[in-house]
């Protein structure tokens, strides 16, 4: 095993508000993580001085919202946007699932960064290749859009392994001893 992204850093993109993610990026870390990948995972944040933002904590956001408490709810989510935006600054590539029906204001803000950025991301599409919103098609090359977590974490650790060549200029890996 060449391990290829070894001691990389992958940032996980992908629904928390309308629909729980907590599955899909176990799954993912179940995966990456014995390779020595680090995953960036938002349910888990990976500051010194971390900011919440578990289920429980999204009741006390959406207690804010009932009491229409925004000013608070304003400036708790600014520093969750800056801490999450920070998380892809650092990853050397991303892995998303997206829910082409449910809305996911930081996901789509996430992913337009990381794409301004050229950084590999890597998108599984519920229901499949064939329901990503079309507007993707413009912002990422399609073959990197997968149809199912499975498969898009196969493709990543046949990288990894050597068997699929890095392709594409949007990978700058850094070289491994300075990772």
């Amino acid at each position: 095993m060449s391990q290829v992204l070894y001691k990389t850093r992958c940032y996980l993109v992908g629904h928390m508000q309308y629909q729980d993610g907590q599955e899909w990026r176990t799954k993912a870390e179940a995966k990456l993580n014995p390779r020595n990948i680090v995953t960036f995972n938002p349910y888990k944040k990976p500051f010194i001085k971390d900011l919440d933002e578990s289920n429980e904590q999204r009741k006390v956001w959406d207690s804010m919202i009932e009491q229409e408490n925004y000013d608070e709810l304003s400036e708790q989510f600014k520093k969750v946007r800056i801490y999450d935006l920070n998380l892809v600054d650092r990853s050397d590539f991303i892995v998303a699932h997206i829910i082409p029906n449910v809305a996911s204001w930081g996901s789509a803000e996430e992913l337009a960064v990381a794409n301004r950025m050229k950084k590999p991301t890597f998108i599984s599409v519920e229901g499949g290749k064939k329901k990503t919103p079309l507007w993707m098609f413009g912002m990422f090359p399609h073959k990197y859009f997968y149809d199912s977590i499975d498969q898009l974490l196969d493709k990543i650790c046949q990288i990894d392994d050597g068997e699929i060549e890095i392709d594409s200029d949007r990978w700058r890996l850094l070289a491994t001893e300075l990772r």
